[in-house]
């Protein structure tokens, strides 16, 4: 396989700007969320096209471009408000054949025995596949870790089995989900994605704090091309990151020995198909950039 793309999630560090305002819900009236979300997909834009000048054709969108659009004290339409926006967003993205992503964050977790969790995490996801169908509706995709373990990994896993069913056609069409650097490895993400029909996101930092097998590199190729067939006809995503002083945190930057055990594995499986890598860095777009010089010219197909 080849690398197509490296991504870069929410802000821009060169641009000093950001897709992730909010707003907070005591302050949630029309006028401040449409002021907010106005501005979120102003940046957007504008980072689009500087990505186009830097041949960066992959980026997250921060969750909350549309402030508090899953709460359900919202008060607009806001794919009628800001049609123009995000047609001109989709536009741009088909024309330059970019690719867009999301992640929700910590408080969306569909496996939740709280049932109220469980109504506004899906809520949540709803808000999520509805935005990227309207910016990128051809390969945009959100991305969720499979939650809490609540002392029984089973029974959690089969909770989300049956939390997934929630979801309507269009956010289960979006929807990946990831392993996790704690709880849920990827085989344990491999059983429910193979099962429910999703794409896996294999995450290589998170696979060597939390590996299948005793050491993460044991299995790793059959594992990573279980991973790509999961993802059927669509071009695989894979997230990767250093770690800040041989913590669980993300470095500023990606070094380049961990971008190569990327590449090398991937090369392993064979063949011309694509695939692309999100860069969890701290220097975001700087990171990416410099990664990119570092690079030989055989590492990118």
């Amino acid at each position: 396989m080849k690398l197509r793309y490296l991504g870069y999630p929410c802000t821009n560090v060169t641009l000093k700007t950001t897709t992730g305002r909010t707003v907070r819900l005591a302050n949630l009236t029309d006028e401040r969320a449409e002021a907010v979300a106005r501005e979120n997909l102003t940046t957007l834009t504008e980072m689009l096209e500087w990505n186009l000048t830097q041949g960066i054709h992959f980026l997250r969108i921060g969750s909350s471009i549309i402030p508090l659009a899953s709460h359900e004290a919202f008060p607009f339409d806001w794919r009628e408000r800001f049609e123009k926006e995000l047609t001109h967003i989709r536009d741009f993205t088909r024309q330059h054949n970019m690719r867009l992503s999301m992640h929700p964050g910590q408080y969306t977790v569909l496996n939740s025995p709280k049932e109220t969790v469980v109504k506004a995490s899906v809520r949540e996801l709803e808000y999520h596949a509805a935005f990227l169908e309207a910016v990128d509706p051809d390969s945009g995709t959100m991305t969720l870790h499979a939650g809490g373990a609540y002392g029984d990994k089973v029974t959690s896993l089969e909770r989300l089995e049956e939390n997934i069913e929630l979801l309507s056609p269009l956010a289960r069409g979006k929807l990946t989900l990831e392993n996790d650097d704690r709880t849920f490895h990827t085989e344990d993400i491999l059983g429910v994605c193979e099962k429910m029909g999703l794409p896996v996101i294999f995450d290589f930092f998170h696979h060597k704090l939390n590996p299948v097998n005793e050491r993460w590199d044991e299995g790793l190729v059959p594992l990573v091309e279980r991973v790509v067939k999961t993802w059927d006809e669509r071009i695989p995503k894979f997230h990767l990151s250093s770690p800040r002083d041989f913590t669980t945190a993300h470095a500023d930057f990606v070094e380049l020995s961990d971008f190569l055990q990327v590449t090398d594995t991937l090369e392993q499986i064979g063949g011309d198909e694509p695939y692309d890598v999100m860069l969890e860095a701290k220097q975001k777009d700087v990171a990416l950039l410099r990664l990119l010089e570092e690079m030989t010219p055989q590492a990118v197909g």
